[in-house]
């Protein structure tokens, strides 16, 4: 190993690209669709009726309802299957209502994942509620155990009860706001054990509202049937609250004259309500009068219905002057058809560039993906482009990928992995715990090694150390450090491995099926055959980082560690001849079961123990590799 300090340089090949900013290669692609679209429309002057136009108005009117119905569902269906994932995690048994731990770790990942929603909640059918919830930061927070009082809340899940499938209750208050909740029962037989509930809070839907009126150059809405407001540009306002503006307002006193005459809006009959998929387009004029479209107190508004989010149908829709219209009405002469031709060429053209520009993106999301689960074996360097951002990208993904192969050579890739794999806050902290603890060493290495060269030496270790380390990871174990010739493992930390000492010993058998094999083929390649003894003990330990500020390790301190390390050693006296001595504490095989063979050794004393101990030696395990897998699935969170 180099333990000079000078750094890694890495270096680019020399070979030159043309590359082409991102943003010139979007702004002359959508530039080419407007001059297609709206140039083609607008080369249409003469030909063509009021009919035409119309039709071409619903059809837009459409596009934008579909996108703020894509959106809100989009929105919605991420509380919908956070609730889901929840129910089958719990109908597959990962989690117990009464396992905080587990709950909240399950409840956290799912709020995560839902951003729209503000709070996941687990109630039970005698009223109490739990889970977790997220702050104005964004961070998640414990809500601990509480008997639920609000009279809402108490309504919303006595309505619960009422189905077993997903329902989306009735709208709740407190006094963070108003929310729009969706459940799901908990149950693993006939009747449910409790409900999970996500909150969507009122105010983010008006943010969407916000978003698509600044795209599209409209306003907004989405109403409670027709006559009370559930999101609105204005409610996303920082003092909406404070100048008396808040979800469920009626539109009479919500204070925008158009909804506010909502109700006395002329629907316009000549729109095909096939054609345009439910939307209804309508007039409003907020005097009352009969102006036409392009009147200054004449608006369009176009709506659609939608159910399934509450007890009533949600009306979404947007309004705007009919003016941005009543001029086209009148100077649209001509056939919509060649429009309608280009904008349809500019969809097909827009699909093409977007997938073009989503390969890339697509394949640095995959390979961050296993680069997050630590997975570096199985990620490949992205390949160069002339897209002068993606290379650049491409670049520094590749620069980091060689620095992290390179930095987890002096580091226990498996640990590393289980720690990310886990997602446990504070799961590196030291703890108390009970583990199962390994110590394996070479008999007779010292004099093995002056036969041979310090280059022969280090590939006789490095191939043994592979094999043991192979048997460790397939069972679920931990690899905390090679000690000369030796190697500390532990299992039971940090994912909690149930039957842990089981594993220890599997993993024992199966070093010592590998190392027959090995001793087999080390001979006929003219190397020695080598004799291991193995020491297994289970008991507690302080396990988490331990070390200075700078310089700490994940490892293990505590008597356990020293038995166990004895337990090797006594190998010299209890099976001098054995190739593989395994040599476990009654502690340990107290927890095996009968597809075990213990042999009992009488009760021997250790260095540095006042009392002596008993010890068993390990006969044949059955189905060593079978088993191996099995193992692995026990780990709980």
């Amino acid at each position: 190993m180099d333990s000079s300090n000078e750094p890694v340089r890495l270096v680019r090949p020399a070979k030159k690209w043309r590359r082409m900013p991102v943003a010139a290669i979007m702004a002359i692609s959508f530039g080419t669709l407007v001059f297609l679209s709206i140039g083609g429309v607008l080369t249409l002057t003469v030909g063509a009726n009021i009919r035409n136009t119309l039709d071409l108005l619903g059809a837009q009117s459409t596009l934008l309802v579909d996108a703020m119905e894509d959106l809100l569902r989009a929105e919605m269906e991420q509380a919908e299957s956070a609730v889901n994932g929840i129910s089958k995690l719990y109908a597959q048994g990962e989690f117990l209502i009464d396992d905080d731990d587990a709950m909240s770790a399950a409840l956290s990942g799912a709020l995560l994942a839902a951003q729209p929603a503000t709070a996941m909640l687990i109630c039970t059918p005698d009223m109490i509620c739990r889970g977790v919830a997220r702050d104005t930061d964004g961070k998640v927070e414990l809500l601990p155990p509480e008997v639920e009082k609000s009279p809402q809340v108490l309504a919303a899940l006595e309505q619960r009860r009422q189905t077993n499938r997903l329902l989306w209750g009735s709208f709740v208050a407190n006094e963070h706001g108003l929310y729009a909740n969706v459940s799901a029962p908990l149950s693993r037989g006939a009747a449910p054990q409790g409900w999970v509930i996500a909150a969507v809070e009122l105010q983010k839907l008006s943010e969407i509202t916000r978003d698509l009126s600044m795209r599209f150059g409209t306003h907004a809405f989405i109403l409670d049937g027709e006559d009370r407001v559930i999101a609105d540009e204005r409610l996303s306002q920082p003092d909406a609250r404070k100048n008396g503006m808040a979800p469920l307002m009626p539109l009479a006193t919500f204070g925008d004259p158009v909804l506010a005459t909502y109700s006395t809006r002329k629907v316009e009959d000549q729109f095909d309500a096939r054609r345009t998929r439910d939307v209804e387009l309508s007039e409003i004029n907020i005097d009352g009068g009969d102006d036409d479209w392009w009147g200054d107190n004449a608006y369009v508004a176009i709506t659609r219905k939608i159910p399934g989010y509450g007890e009533r149908p949600w009306t979404i829709g947007a309004y705007f002057k009919g003016s941005q219209v009543g001029s086209e009405i009148e100077r649209v002469m001509g056939s919509a058809m060649l429009g309608l031709a280009a904008m349809a060429a500019a969809v097909i053209v827009a699909i093409l560039l977007g997938r073009r520009l989503s390969r890339p993106i697509q394949a640095i999301a995959g390979q961050a993906t296993r680069v997050a689960d630590f997975d570096l074996d199985g990620v490949a360097p992205l390949p160069r482009s002339r897209i002068k951002e993606l290379d650049d990208q491409a670049s520094a993904f590749n620069a980091m990928l060689i620095g992290l192969r390179a930095f987890s050579t002096y580091i226990p890739r498996s640990l590393v992995a289980k720690l990310v794999r886990t997602g446990e806050i504070g799961i590196a902290e030291p703890r108390e715990t009970v583990v199962t603890v390994m110590f394996t060493d070479i008999a007779d290495f010292t004099a093995l090694s002056e036969q041979l060269d310090a280059a022969a030496v280090s590939k006789l270790l490095n191939r043994h150390f592979a094999i043991l380390c192979r048997a460790v990871d397939a069972h679920g174990g931990t690899v905390d450090k090679f000690l000369g010739d030796g190697m500390m493992a532990f299992f039971g930390a940090p994912d909690r491995l149930k039957g842990h000492a089981a594993a220890a010993v599997r993993a024992a058998a199966q070093i010592r099926e590998y190392l027959a094999a090995d001793n087999k083929a080390a001979v006929l390649e003219g190397l020695p055959a080598l004799k291991v003894r193995i020491g297994i003990h289970t008991g507690p330990v302080i396990v988490g980082n331990i070390g200075a500020s700078d310089r700490v390790n994940y490892t293990i301190i505590g008597d356990t560690v020293n038995v166990s390390q004895r337990l090797q050693g006594l190998g010299k006296t209890l099976a001098p001849e054995a190739q593989t001595m395994i040599a476990i504490s009654a502690e340990t095989a107290s927890r095996l079961d009968e597809r075990f063979e213990v042999i009992p050794s009488g009760r021997h004393r250790l260095r540095g123990r006042g009392e002596a101990i008993e010890l068993f030696l390990v006969g044949e395990v059955a189905d060593v590799s079978a088993e191996a897998a099995a193992e692995r699935q026990m780990s709980v969170a």
